[in-house]
């Protein structure tokens, strides 16, 4: 299929007075170096906790400590305020963090992926027991069929451990009442798939993963039925080779890839799925960390095509790394009904945040830019929460160098 493309570069500034969210003024101390972060009720008092994966700064994978191996959890207390709860222990290098109802659909549980997993925890799940008690399980990737395909250094040797988890989905992909983690192994090139199961008394427990070859620096993923199947499918980025794929689940539990195309910048690192212009189609948002700076929309059609595409530029040209988008958050955040897009852009110490204004369908949609930054420390992961429980989301971001979490509370309600 020819590929139409469409280039849209942001020149909108919002209007002064009418920023959708205001800066918390109070910081949150977390971890070193926060690279994941959820926000979610894990207590069931109503108030959201704050869970960070902090990676903190990776060293030789031979030594004994090559990287932090913790997560901060702060408590909500009530209105924006937060106890600091012991630290959960990971192998190294937690890099993402996902919460979900795998054993309880009263306390939602953690599951997290470690990069550097030098003692064979590539997968720490801790299931939620209440009263913020964690029981940790962990979960190995076998390392005989994996091979390394990342950096080494000047003696050949490698940089990072394998797989190099550095994404989780978990998602029910068979049907079977169980949810089943799918992640990134970014250092061998592969999607991982540990099937959920029965584990007794009504419990999940993950079966051994199915390794699956994805050449190219496999980064992020996410998971959607693009085709309407009723299978879930995944979508990824490649970052290493600069593309974009998309995988057709076949309901058990694997996935083939459907195709694969450019991304449109260099270094693709976080893939997000929503329709953006309403038109009853899954679209992909893609971000950039290289010099582009940008943001790419491909368009859903139905079933795998996405051939219509628009870019949103941050920075003024493309030699120069001006903004290095690290994350996205894409949710309505002003009430009308519309995706709008939050960039983590580490090397600008911002927030940006793409305020959709389309009124139909059309492409390319309308967006109006926000940035906004705190008083110390660099952005570099997002989630979406009612921290305030106001009915408006708001963004939280883990800011390194301060390693503190951020907010951004939605002013639609005040």
């Amino acid at each position: 299929m020819k590929r139409v493309v469409v280039v849209c570069i942001l020149l909108m500034a919002v209007a002064a007075g009418a920023n959708t969210f205001r800066v918390h003024g109070e910081l949150y101390g977390v971890g070193p170096n926060p690279s994941g972060i959820v926000a979610v009720d894990l207590t069931d008092n109503g108030w959201p906790d704050i869970v960070t994966a902090d990676r903190g700064t990776m060293r030789d994978p031979r030594e004994e400590r090559p990287a932090n191996d913790e997560l901060a959890m702060l408590v909500a207390e009530g209105d924006l305020e937060y106890s600091v709860h012991p630290p959960l222990r990971a192998d190294f290098a937690p890099y993402s963090v996902v919460a979900a109802n795998v054993s309880s659909p009263r306390y939602p549980d953690l599951v997290v992926g470690s990069f550097m997993a030098t003692r064979g925890r590539d997968i720490t799940y801790y299931r939620n027991l209440g009263n913020s008690l964690f029981e940790p399980e962990v979960y190995t990737v076998p390392e005989q069929p994996l091979t390394y395909a990342r950096m080494r250094d000047s003696d050949d040797r490698p940089v990072f451990t394998q797989p190099g988890v550095t994404a989780l989905v978990v998602e029910d992909f068979t049907g079977n009442g169980h949810k089943d983690i799918v992640a990134a192994g970014w250092s061998s090139d592969v999607l991982l798939v540990f099937p959920g199961q029965e584990g007794g008394e009504d419990q999940t427990r993950f079966g051994e993963p199915e390794i699956i070859s994805a050449p190219g620096g496999i980064r992020n993923l996410a998971a959607a039925d693009f085709n309407g199947d009723g299978r879930l499918d995944l979508a990824t980025v490649f970052y290493a080779s600069s593309e974009v794929g998309i995988w057709r689940g076949d309901g058990q539990g694997s996935f083939v890839l459907e195709t694969r195309f450019p991304s449109r910048g260099r270094l693709p690192h976080t893939i997000r799925v929503a329709d953006v212009n309403g038109s009853g189609h899954d679209d992909l948002i893609v971000s950039h960390c290289h010099a582009d700076d940008s943001v790419v929309i491909f368009y859903g059609e139905g079933g795998f095509r996405f051939s219509l595409s628009q870019e949103i530029l941050l920075g003024e040209g493309r030699d120069t790394i001006e903004h290095e988008i690290r994350d996205v958050a894409v949710a309505d955040f002003t009430g009308n009904g519309r995706p709008d897009i939050a960039l983590a852009c580490y090397a600008s110490e911002q927030v940006a945040v793409l305020v959709n204004r389309s009124e139909d369908a059309s492409i390319p949609q309308e967006f109006e830019r926000e940035t906004y930054s705190f008083r110390r420390g660099r952005p570099r992961a997002l989630v979406v929460a009612d921290f305030n429980q106001n009915g408006a989301p708001d963004l939280g971001v883990t800011l390194w160098e301060a390693n503190d979490v951020g907010l951004l509370l939605n002013t639609r309600t005040e």
